[in-house]
């Protein structure tokens, strides 16, 4: 596809929309600090809740403690996605984002003592300062990427997408270091064997309880883990406080009126009713329901099933390695492909795994496939990360915290369904696929309708240029 669309139509749309951003507030490498700092504030505190979400379901097994935990997480990140807007208004993206991160933390600490008293009130807790988290993130980089991008006389598009090239970059190596403290502790706390019973792994696990069908880690060394996980999350609350520059939201910069907080609250339910955002919900949800199938399902029914909880950290190295170097390729090849290409290739290599995993049957020897699979989700989920980022941040740069938020609205809704259908006695992992496939499908087909909405206001010839 050529860059004709890139270069033409999202100018015109980009230039009436950014008019009122101005670029003087930061230098170039003030911009370019901000964003490592971001992006560092982000790597620190997803290290901690990475590692722990990918072993939840593993770990706190009793009575589907892990997988009710990450439901109530992301049910609760639902509802404050309504509210993030008007958090920005009073605190700022900087202070919203400080408040959040020390949130994740109490979550680490409360895993010290996971019973259903302590771990489920904190997952509310996280679940409510979430979307305001990412909420934050995403007006904080794009009004920033705007600035940038007038200050360097470049189409605004393009910075948008290399600023989330490499703010998900650096985000997605937490599946590296978070993992491999996962792996070199726990390891080391179980003996050299693995699980006996893999009859019930993979597409035919069914919800059933595995601890008995694998070796379990020592108590002391989950609470090393952490441990760890904590003082990383509080480096990252140390970051953002004392070098991330306060910058004015993007909603008070750009709109003549801020309204009040009801406002704000139903600006963001007003927004779904956009008939381009509207098509873009199905997308948004299944961002969330891939995720969750990796981090909970994958890591559960394959990972753990024939290999052992201390396998995990290693499988999902592979996949955070993948999602890193995707993301930053994504960033810049958007300028040269389009979305409608990454889109694409995002969907097949999701779609030709879900295959695969509905009909292979993973037994103790077949390390080497759960390494691929985790590889080649980890390209589709960049592709999915990065290009819903950009894709906001260049259809609704005038309204950004109300799309934000009702991105992870709709990314949370993903999360909190494929989690609930998790806990024991849900649904079999083979039905998950079916489902999972059939939703890429039909959220493939809205996007693709999008497209050609975009493209009919702007006067260019849907896909004539493919």
């Amino acid at each position: 596809m050529s860059t004709e669309y890139s270069n033409n139509e999202n100018q015109t749309l980009l230039n009436t929309q950014y008019r009122s951003v101005r670029s003087g507030i930061f230098s170039r490498k003030r911009h370019w600090k901000n964003l490592i700092v971001l992006s560092l504030t982000f790597l620190f505190c997803f290290t901690a809740y990475g590692a722990i979400q990918n072993i939840q379901s593993s770990v706190n097994t009793s009575n589907g403690l892990g997988f009710l935990s990450l439901a109530i997480v992301y049910g609760s990140l639902m509802l404050s996605s309504l509210l993030a807007p008007t958090v920005i208004k009073y605190f700022g993206a900087k202070w919203t984002i400080v408040f959040a991160t020390l949130c994740y933390c109490i979550y680490s600490y409360a895993n010290f003592f996971p019973s259903y008293a302590i771990l489920i009130p904190s997952s509310f807790l996280l679940g409510f300062s979430a979307a305001p988290l990412w909420v934050a993130q995403g007006t904080y980089l794009t009004t920033s990427a705007i600035q940038l991008s007038e200050l360097i006389n470049e189409v605004p598009e393009f910075v948008i997408s290399r600023f989330n090239g490499v703010m998900f970059a650096f985000f997605q190596t937490n599946q590296i270091w978070g993992n491999i403290l996962s792996f070199t502790i726990l390891d080391a706390g179980t003996e050299d064997q693995k699980p006996t019973n893999v009859s019930s792994c993979g597409s035919q696990s069914c919800g059933a309880p595995i601890e008995s069908n694998q070796p379990s880690p020592g108590k002391n060394e989950v609470q090393l883990l952490f441990c760890i996980f904590s003082v990383s999350g509080m480096l990252a609350v140390f970051l953002s406080i004392c070098f991330l520059d306060e910058q004015p939201s993007a909603t008070t910069r750009i709109e003549t009126d801020t309204g009040s907080s009801l406002s704000l609250v139903l600006s963001t339910v007003r927004l779904m009713g956009n008939f381009k955002l509207f098509l873009l919900i199905p997308v948004f949800v299944y961002t969330g329901i891939e995720q969750a199938f990796i981090f909970g399902d994958f890591t559960k029914s394959y990972i753990t099933c024939t290999q052992g909880v201390s396998a995990v950290g290693l499988v999902m190295i592979a996949f955070g390695v993948s999602d890193v170097i995707s993301s930053l390729i994504c960033g810049q090849l958007e300028k040269i492909t389009g979305r409608i290409f990454l889109f694409c290739l995002g969907s097949v290599v999701h779609t030709g795994l879900l295959v695969y995993l509905y009909v292979w049957k993973p037994n103790q020897q077949a390390e080497w496939q759960l390494y691929i699979i985790a590889v080649g989700w980890g390209v589709g989920d960049a592709v999915f990360q990065t290009q819903c980022a950009s894709i906001i941040g260049v259809i609704f740069a005038s309204c950004q915290e109300p799309a934000f938020s009702n991105y992870q609205f709709w990314q949370s809704a993903g999360f909190c369904i494929s989690f609930v259908l998790s806990i024991p006695d849900g649904i079999c992992i083979f039905h998950k696929i079916i489902g999972i496939g059939i939703w890429l499908l039909f959220s493939m087909i809205t996007y693709f309708v999008c497209e050609c909405k975009i493209r009919r206001e702007t006067n260019q010839v849907v896909f004539a240029d493919l």
